[in-house]
């Protein structure tokens, strides 16, 4: 069989008919839209996945690091094992002057302080093809689908008549010149800087915005490398007389260690490979570098534009690096991308199994657009920061790059990014508790993601983490908080519980119209700081109190016994210098005087700023945001929820 042969056949049984109509045409297989495609298999929606390219071209180099937030995405999914498991954490950064005498590192800190509060405190080194390679395992093992390869988008369009409602309508070019027509609801351009599905929106009105920068810099990867130069293990930055370079330990690849070296050029003419290697030897002096092997190298010219928009109709999509282009400097193109590509996947699959009205599609545009420009803000003054390093006199303006970094650690890390109320975001007024002001943090925002927390499953004692009882399944999580169990609280959830069922709530109407049932869409998650050694505990998991497990044939439970724990976990609050932390003696309750010496006894309760006494409800939606929560468990509380979910909910 003749390759062209070959690749026909595999047209026919992979793209369909004709008249077949996909749900989803990702274009582009990179870390988006590897991401993409698994986050639409795990909830329940085929993808159709083509990529212009070889896998060989996306193997080596390119993005190289997954930060805080991404590695929490990828747990909710279950693939951090696999994705930790490949590569490298690295905790610390330091920051050198090579114009000192001796040369000296003059700053060394934390790569993300404590405080940002995420279980995954480092940058976790990893190059991008690992990363695609094990996501579109995963997409095959979960669905069937896989990539197909090379296939170019050339051109995506809308059916004139009655665009919102026909298919889009995408043309596909093989290797071998074969052009194909292909139907799909929705199309996501994945496919990077150069990306010819924003190529072909220009139709619509869409353009890139921005400017590109004079700056100039090279990335290479070596292999095998050797040296005397005493920070090797951690992310560094280095400052001479001949330019700034950063060092970035990578994993192992074929059995050597890998070091990325990000190195400034000269703005004028042509740099080459070996003007680079000259370059890191000048810098380096008087310590020495050599390597076996180079794995991959690229020159680039830093450049700064945003999408004016992120969509054509809510039909044809931009994701990543087709939607923003900006530098490398703070190791957020590829965690941005997988980041668009997770909250805009579990939209479309809402709409696509008719959770959700196609209405929340819109809300892609407005939150991650958001977040570009954000982005795009912080990447300007790191760019400059980083040619200006090490180039003053000033013997303290070194040090402005780190204070750069650390004040900006939450929006690297990715644990302050705060989507504006929508459809999927209420708008609710913060009040900070006096518990907080003792705990310090900030308490759950609504828009932002869940804060962690250990608590005990009532079910056996084991202690968890709370964000695994919300993985990405496409349901929405709701906590419901109750503090502590007594009689009247009983009788508190009992009346939840009746609100919850009644015959023209929520629940029932999901019930009625969703094959699966209820809790196919919305799960329920109690948790209570009573200990599960009490005998409240105790007749809490025999079932004896009506609001949890009512007695009855039929009637169903607010919560399984498998969903409720126990918030009595303590720990040190990550907000709090200890060091300099009071010890009180004066009276007060135990948890404030505990709270006020930095020890949290209700870790959960106290960092969400829920109120031990009244208890809150909070809804974490699908990509791991709070989209509302409300103070008290009552009836009025239940109300509150529904209200949010009627908002784009079908029922």
């Amino acid at each position: 069989m003749t390759p062209s042969m070959q690749n026909s056949s595999n047209f026919r049984t992979e793209f369909g008919t004709p008249d077949t109509v996909h749900p989803v045409l990702i274009a582009g297989a990179g870390p988006a839209g590897s991401l993409f495609a698994l986050c639409l298999a795990k909830l329940g929606v085929r993808p159709l996945i083509v990529d212009s390219n070889h896998f060989t071209d996306h193997e080596w180099g390119r993005g190289d690091a997954l930060l805080c937030r991404t590695v929490e995405v990828l747990r909710s999914l279950g693939m951090d094992e696999a994705i930790i498991a490949n590569g490298r954490p690295v905790p610390e950064r330091a920051y050198w002057d090579m114009t000192a005498n001796p040369p000296a590192c003059k700053t060394l800190s934390d790569f993300f302080p404590a405080e940002l509060d995420v279980e995954d405190l480092y940058a976790l080194t990893i190059r991008q093809g690992l990363v695609e390679k094990i996501l579109t395992d995963a997409v095959t093992a979960t669905c069937g689908a896989t990539v197909l390869r090379p296939w170019t988008l050339v051109d995506v369009r809308l059916d004139e008549e009655h665009p919102e409602r026909n298919p889009v309508i995408v043309t596909l070019k093989s290797q071998y010149g074969e052009h194909k027509n292909i139907k799909a609801r929705y199309v996501v351009g994945c496919d990077g800087g150069r990306s010819t599905v924003r190529q072909a929106l220009h139709k619509y009105g869409l353009r890139l915005e921005g400017d590109a920068h004079d700056s100039v810099w090279s990335a290479i990867d070596v292999l095998g490398f050797e040296t005397d130069f005493p920070d090797i293990q951690k992310v560094t930055v280095v400052a001479s007389a001949h330019g700034t370079i950063m060092l970035i330990p990578r994993e192992e690849i074929h059995g050597r260690n890998c070091l990325r070296i990000y190195c400034e050029l000269d703005r004028g003419g042509n740099p080459t490979l070996q003007d680079v290697i000259v370059t890191i030897h000048r810098v380096f002096r008087p310590y020495k570098f050599s390597w076996d092997e180079i794995n991959w190298f690229t020159i680039y010219r830093v450049a700064q534009r945003v999408a004016s928009s992120f969509d054509v109709k809510e039909r044809i999509f931009l994701v990543g690096d087709s939607a923003h282009l900006h530098s490398p400097k703070g190791a957020l193109g590829m965690n941005t991308s997988l980041i668009d590509a997770h909250n805009l996947a579990i939209k479309i699959a809402l709409v696509e199994t008719g959770v959700a009205r196609s209405l929340v599609l819109s809300t892609y545009t407005l939150e991650r657009r958001q977040v570009a420009t954000q982005l795009m803000q912080m990447d300007a003054q790191l760019i400059r920061l980083h040619a200006e390093h090490g180039k003053s006199e000033n013997p303290e303006d070194i040090k402005k790059l780190d204070s750069f970094n650390r004040d900006h650690a939450a929006f690297q890390a990715g644990t302050n990014i705060t989507y504006a109320p929508n459809h999927m975001v209420d708008d609710v007024a913060r009040v900070p508790s006096p518990m907080l002001n003792l705990v310090g943090g900030e308490g759950l925002i609504v828009g932002r993601r869940l804060l962690p927390a250990s608590v005990r499953r009532y079910s056996d004692g084991w202690t968890c983490k709370i964000l695994n009882a919300a993985p990405c399944d496409g349901r929405f999580t709701i906590f419901v908080c109750f503090g502590r169990l007594t009689s009247a609280k009983a009788e508190q959830l009992a009346t939840l519980r009746e609100a919850v069922f009644r015959q023209d709530g929520i629940w029932t109407r999901l019930e009625k119209r969703s094959p699966f049932g209820a809790s196919s869409v919305l799960r329920v998650v109690g948790i209570t700081t009573t200990s599960h050694l009490s005998f409240e505990g105790a007749a809490l998991s025999q079932g004896t109190y009506l609001g949890l497990r009512p007695p009855g044939a039929g009637k169903p439970s607010l919560f399984e016994i498998s969903s409720l724990y126990c918030d009595d976990v303590p720990c040190l609050s990550p907000y709090v210098n200890h060091a300099s932390s009071p010890t009180r003696t004066s009276a007060g309750d135990l948890l404030s005087v505990k709270a006020a010496e930095g020890i949290l006894l209700h870790p959960l309760h106290q960092k969400w700023d829920i109120d031990i006494e009244s208890g809150g409800i909070v809804v974490v939606r699908p990509d791991g945001h709070v989209g509302v929560l409300t103070r008290g468990t009552d009836e009025a509380a239940w109300m509150k929820m529904e209200r949010y979910f009627a908002q784009f909910l079908m029922l």
